[in-house]
């Protein structure tokens, strides 16, 4: 008879370990991605666009990808100084940059890095978004630099999102 108990035990105990996993994998909707979202307000004035003075205010996006993941990076001026006509270089680093506070620093603390940093040729403007999808095979990391826009406060809205 404790051959019969001991037997029944592991019958249900894989059945219901069976039921369980079932159960689990048969959701019926699969949650939905939630994109990340920042939004900040910069102001200040620098003189120059260029990292060359140390105490230039420069704004920075990290974003690391998995494997076979693509990620989209959307930055939207808001509110630009200068009016709809005006823009923000980008720049690029290819790693993970995160030495900031509030994905804010000064040009002088991307010094170590900024032989590194390369012009994106491209442009946050005013009238209209810019948009960068990220990812690959492999895992990647990256970081977007740029300036504060001279003459007065901007806000920008940045999402990321996962695409693929």
């Amino acid at each position: 008879m404790n051959k019969k108990f001991v037997l029944g035990l592991i019958i249900v105990i894989i059945v219901g370990c069976a039921s369980g996993v079932a159960l689990l994998n048969s959701s019926p909707s699969t949650p939905a991605v939630t994109p990340r979202e920042l939004d900040f307000t910069v102001s200040g004035k620098n003189d120059c666009l260029r990292f060359l003075n140390s105490s230039i205010s420069t704004v920075y996006i990290p974003v690391a990808t998995g494997a076979n993941e693509q990620w989209e990076l959307t930055i939207n001026a808001t509110k630009m100084a200068g009016g709809a006509n005006a823009w923000v270089d980008l720049y690029t680093y290819n790693g993970y940059w995160d030495a900031g506070a509030n994905f804010t620093c000064k040009s002088k603390d991307i010094y170590p890095i900024l032989a590194d940093i390369e012009s994106a040729e491209a442009q946050v403007k005013g009238s209209a978004p810019y948009t960068q999808t990220f990812g690959g095979p492999t895992a990647e990391s990256h970081t977007l630099f740029f300036i504060f826009p001279p003459g007065g406060q901007s806000t920008f809205h940045i999402t990321l999102k996962q695409i693929s």
